[in-house]
């Protein structure tokens, strides 16, 4: 602790040191006690986080970064979930995060569906089941596992679930992969078929776009580029962290044209601190 305020002063000074201080102080003494305004939205969805009242007579930088609407967040990926998800189709997610994507799925299967959701953190399993609660959707069952293995999973030690063998995954019809990295070895040894398999793959982390799409065609998938998780987002362009939908029938893509196998490189999910 020492040597990170030694750090801020002797990088940007007293002035620096003590805003960050202040900043502090708001979102973890005050914040916390001051009645929520409204949930924060994701891709329009409510998520388990909220806006405070105060937070909107504050400087911008004292604000949590969770605490903010984020209109793109995995907008590529419910994009993808909500052309391909069809009324009473069971759903696995593979990657939970905040609970967006498996409650988009939910909203998407209907009563009548099912969406089975593995994630690794005991936190963010947490998270999930609020998001579904938000939006009223009871056909979310979350499963506290790491599937296949940890790679880039928040939390360490007890807080990660027991590693689930991508050969245990459950059958459905709509597969959705956002496991940072662990997509390859899922893929490679994954033993069920679904009708679609909607891949965020992660470069960054030894997932890369052109190999996730050849283990995809390898299994007998049509393989369309979705284009970057965060459209227009320099970090996912540098990152290559894309979107791929692997499907036994043509759903068409949004990207251009391609003369080759080449996918197209980019797009990394700028990751939040939680």
């Amino acid at each position: 602790m020492l040597s990170k305020v030694r750090d801020i002063i002797q990088a940007d000074g007293l002035s620096a040191l003590a805003s960050r201080s202040i900043a502090y102080a708001y979102r973890q003494g005050v914040r916390p006690f001051i009645p929520r305004r409204e949930p924060v939205r994701y891709a329009g969805i409510p998520i388990c986080h909220d806006v405070k009242w105060g937070d909107r007579i504050v400087p911008k930088l004292w604000v949590p970064v969770f605490a903010r609407n984020e209109p793109n967040y995995e907008v590529t990926l419910v994009e993808g979930l909500r052309e391909t998800i069809s009324s009473g189709d069971r759903v696995v997610v593979v990657g939970g995060g905040l609970g967006v994507t498996a409650t988009v799925a939910a909203l998407r299967t209907g009563p009548s569906g099912t969406v089975q959701c593995f994630e690794g953190s005991k936190q963010h399993v947490r998270f999930v089941r609020q998001t579904a609660a938000r939006n009223n959707v009871n056909n979310v069952s979350v499963h506290h596992a790491v599937v296949a293995k940890s790679i880039a999973i928040y939390g360490r030690g007890s807080d990660l679930g027991a590693i689930l063998p991508s050969s245990q995954l459950p059958a459905c019809e709509v597969l959705q992969l956002d496991c940072e990295g662990a997509e390859v070895e899922i893929l490679r040894k994954l033993t069920i078929q679904p009708r679609v398999i909607l891949v965020e793959t992660h470069g960054l982390y030894g997932a890369p776009t052109d190999l996730v799409a050849s283990l995809l065609r390898e299994r007998g998938y049509i393989v369309s580029h979705r284009g970057a998780a965060v459209p227009g987002d320099d970090y996912c362009t540098k990152n290559d962290i894309q979107v791929l939908l692997g499907s036994n029938r043509d759903f068409g893509t949004r990207s251009p044209p391609r003369t080759s196998d080449h996918v197209a490189q980019g797009s990394l999910l700028r990751a939040l601190p939680y």
